[in-house]
């Protein structure tokens, strides 16, 4: 007999699709936690003022582009507990100018994140808001710095769909090619629903048992203890981090001549861009959290990964929808963490062969098809036995453009929610040739220290991993 697919419940009529598993999970999450793991983009331009209804008609533009962002989120009414997105050509998303200095602009968007990063996500409303931040005393100031900010819901979108998103508002409000804002995208694939497409039952079943025994073989052969970045204690337990936390933000960048520099290297080398950029992570982890003094332990860093383009047919990237999973965490015992430019190149190396490893082995796509029950499984008290030390997630080489009409895109800057991590988190990205990293963790619970301190130990290893040859 034959049973309906996800992808057959997930379209309900042309105006509504149900949210899948890891979606939903990641609904949940917001809803009950403060808004825990909702994304944003912080776009830096330099240029004339931007009315706000110049905002409207470029973001209206993208809501006839993108069913997700022309609809609600909907309690599903077949299945409780559920949700649905359900179309409203009617749908006014939340669009606001925030008035401020031209000398604050640096730091201004912080604040505004700060107050506003707790909004959770609200049934009957839609998923996505934008700021407009300037000086209202610049209008007449052709070549002035603003900024544009997108935050997204993190059930409907992922690092690579929100930044494409963010490039095509940009076109938009510059007026270039606009026909693509002429006709409407379909709905997103599930995530679960891409991976069923493109991997046999059978084989689905084959990838994730051997997922499942390596990471028991892991468990059962590991006598290391994890280094963890220590917690200050609070009078708070750790179930409530998200009401009494907020998420703290340290940005390094290396410049187009030095990221240039680092890609050449890696070539050389025969590494990835992400593998050279965790090796400074890790040894920055090791060197921040000051574990060389007690060589019995190990490093872990859990990895995000990709799965548009591993599945069958490729996912586009312009499909705003959340496509990200995972792969096993990598490990690395502290007394093998290098000091010198020549072992970092060599961890590199050891990082890169883990990460082929794990992808050829389809541990993305295995994992794909449980990310909703592992992010409902942490909807309760984090369980610290079960963290790794630290996490990266490496959005790549992002479709910006230098200049948009009249404004130049002066960098870009990833803003997420992590009220609930009890681990630094690092977020990499290339946009127009430079290379950001970004490292976040929730505070007080973490050390703003800490988290500086392993953001600018990365760079400067990064910078000795560069000037090693040059």
């Amino acid at each position: 007999m034959k049973t309906k697919t996800d992808e057959d419940l997930s379209i309900k009529n042309s105006k509504q699709r149900i949210m899948g598993s890891a979606e939903n999970a990641l609904i949940l999450t917001s809803q009950q936690h403060h808004g825990y793991m909702k994304v944003g983009i912080v776009m830096h331009l330099q240029g004339p003022y931007i009315a706000l209804e110049a905002l409207i008609t470029a973001v209206n533009r993208l809501q006839r582009r993108h069913p997700f962002l022309r609809s609600r989120l909907q309690v599903n009414p077949e299945k409780p507990g559920t949700y649905l997105m359900e179309e409203d050509e009617t749908l006014e998303l939340k669009i606001i100018e925030i008035p401020r200095e031209q000398d604050d602009h640096f730091d201004f968007w912080r604040e505004e994140w700060r107050m506003r990063e707790k909004d959770p996500a609200v049934v009957g409303q839609g998923l996505v808001q934008f700021w407009l931040l300037q000086d209202p005393n610049d209008d007449d100031d052709e070549d002035s710095p603003r900024e544009i900010v997108i935050v997204c819901e993190h059930g409907i979108c992922d690092g690579m769909s929100i930044s494409t998103v963010a490039h095509e508002l940009l076109i938009s409000l510059s007026d270039n090619d606009t026909n693509m804002f002429d006709g409407s995208l379909n709905w997103p694939i599930i995530m679960e629903t891409a991976v069923r497409k493109s991997v046999s039952a059978y084989g689905r079943v084959i990838k994730f048992a051997k997922f499942l025994l390596r990471v028991l073989y892991w468990r059962a052969t590991s006598s290391r203890r994890t280094t963890r970045m220590p917690l200050i204690a609070k009078d708070f337990p750790l179930e409530e981090m998200a009401t009494y936390c907020h998420t703290e933000a340290f940005y390094g960048r290396l410049n187009k001549e030095d990221t240039q520099q680092l890609l050449k290297k890696c070539r050389q080398e025969g590494v990835t861009l992400t593998s050279a950029v965790s090796s400074a992570i890790l040894c920055s982890t090791s060197a921040s959290l000051e574990t060389r003094k007690d060589q019995s332990t190990q490093v872990v860093m859990a990895i995000t990964a990709d799965t548009r383009q591993r599945c069958v047919p490729p996912v586009p990237n312009h499909d705003l929808s959340y496509q990200a999973s995972g792969i096993m965490a990598f490990t690395v015992l502290n007394k093998e963490i290098p000091v010198t430019s020549y072992g970092m190149w060599q961890l590199a190396k050891t990082f890169g062969n883990h990460v082929k490893k794990s992808i050829k082995a389809g541990q993305s796509l295995a994992l794909a098809m449980v990310m909703g029950e592992y992010f409902q499984r942490n909807l309760g008290a984090p369980n610290m036995t079960e963290h790794p030390t630290c996490g990266i997630s490496n959005w790549g080489r992002l479709p910006f453009q230098e200049k948009y009409g009249n404004w130049e895109l002066l960098e870009v800057t990833p803003i997420l929610n992590l009220v609930r991590t009890v681990m630094p988190i690092v977020f990499v990205q290339t946009v127009n040739g430079v290379l950001t990293i970004a490292c976040l963790g929730s505070v007080p619970i973490m050390s703003s220290r800490i988290l500086e301190r392993l953001c600018n130990g990365a760079m400067c290893k990064l910078h000795e991993m560069i000037e090693d040859i040059f």
